[in-house]
């Protein structure tokens, strides 16, 4: 095992390709093996595989390109694990395989993750001098946007991923102002809570509309076109409180009502870890969000910085109907029913041993939706 070029540790590509093109006896080398073949076998490779495989040669290459939406799409959700010292080195954490995979990035020494969207990870300058950069650590894709005029989480885009073409859409890190930025504004625009005595909770896009909770349960429908407007939209009746923990040795308000969605539901959940959750789908025509006690055939990853509803992750040995919640204080990762119980307790990824970190916590990365982009509907 040997680390690439492109960051990503796995097989080393030299001895292999001396290994391939050696074998003649057969009458052709490996690397004019059919595109039929090479694509049957890339599809069957794991993250770290594949992009180890597209660098051995062209053909091969061209094979893995064929096959790479396929092949992220195919991956189940990942940890990202906190570092003390890398400030290049991004760890991928696979829970059900328990495999620890190293992508090297661009320097984000300086920098904080404040956000996860579409597969990109958001970073914003602690001292708020650089632009806001946005990469997707598999295809390696950036956007980049300008500095935001205050520490901003839970960021979202909002467009195709083109710089020309994309929004972003984040609220303030102390969660009392939304913010957003457009490809024909020339600073950003900050909006204030809607209702006294309270706070943002959370953003989404669904269906072509960015959608925005506050910490009293109800959803509030961005518009962004020229004329920029913030509506309320759906109610969902239920007394919700916010919860505030210590961090950093200060307090900071964390909400833990949130909004998930699949490609046909969304939903607003309020969790407490080893409290049983209430879930909400909201009713788009009615605009009230109904009590459900049930996901079906998918399952809820929760973790302070991102959160994704998965279908069936029964295909990579998971459960269904279930919670995988990773939370700041707990060391494991608990897989809890619908009613507050553990069910399991998966493996410790190390990540309470690093505070001090470019991470403050461990988070889901969702490689299903790199290649997913909710695009806007201005009408």
């Amino acid at each position: 095992m040997t680390k690439r070029k492109d960051g990503v540790e796995g097989i080393d590509d030299g001895a292999l390709k001396k290994r391939i093109t050696s074998e003649k006896s057969d009458g052709r080398p490996w690397s004019e093996l059919p595109m039929d073949l090479l694509g049957d076998i890339s599809r069957k490779l794991n993250l770290v595989d594949h992009l180890a495989f597209g660098g051995v040669c062209r053909s091969w290459r061209m094979s893995a390109l064929a096959s790479e939406r396929d092949v992220i799409a195919s991956q189940p959700p990942l940890v990202v694990l906190p570092s003390i010292s890398a400030d290049k080195v991004l760890s991928l954490y696979n829970i059900f395989e328990e495999n620890t995979y190293q992508i090297e990035l661009p320097t984000f020494a300086s920098k904080d993750c404040c956000g996860l969207s579409s597969g990109y990870l958001v970073f914003q300058d602690r001292k708020g001098q650089d632009e806001l950069w946005l990469i997707n650590p598999i295809t390696r894709h950036e956007l980049k946007f300008p500095t935001p005029p205050t520490d901003i989480s839970h960021a979202t885009i909002t467009s195709p991923t083109t710089p020309s073409d994309s929004s972003i859409v984040a609220l303030s890190k102390d969660f009392v102002h939304l913010l957003f930025y457009r490809p024909s504004d020339d600073k950003w625009t900050i909006y204030k809570t809607p209702e006294p005595k309270c706070f943002y909770a959370d953003i989404i896009v669904f269906k072509g509309q960015v959608y925005v909770l506050t910490c009293n349960g109800k959803i509030w429908n961005l518009r962004l076109q020229s004329d920029a407007s913030l509506t309320l939209f759906a109610v969902c009746d239920n007394p919700v409180r916010c919860s505030t923990i210590l961090r950093r040795f200060s307090f900071q308000y964390r909400p833990n009502v949130f909004l998930v969605a699949s490609d046909d539901e969304l939903m607003m959940v309020n969790f407490r870890v080893f409290t049983r959750p209430k879930i909400f789908k909201v009713d788009l025509e009615t605009r009230k969000g109904v009590v459900t006690n049930s996901l079906g055939d998918k399952a809820l990853f929760i973790a302070d910085m991102s959160r994704a509803l998965i279908s069936n992750p029964t295909k990579w040995g998971g459960r269904n109907n279930c919670i995988y919640a990773l939370d700041y204080y707990l060391d494991p990762i608990y897989v809890l029913s619908l009613e507050g119980k553990i069910l399991q307790t998966l493996k410790d990824t190390g990540s309470s041993s690093c505070r001090k970190c470019t991470f403050y916590s461990s988070y889901w990365y969702f490689p299903n939706k790199c290649f997913h982009v909710d695009f806007l509907n201005e009408n």
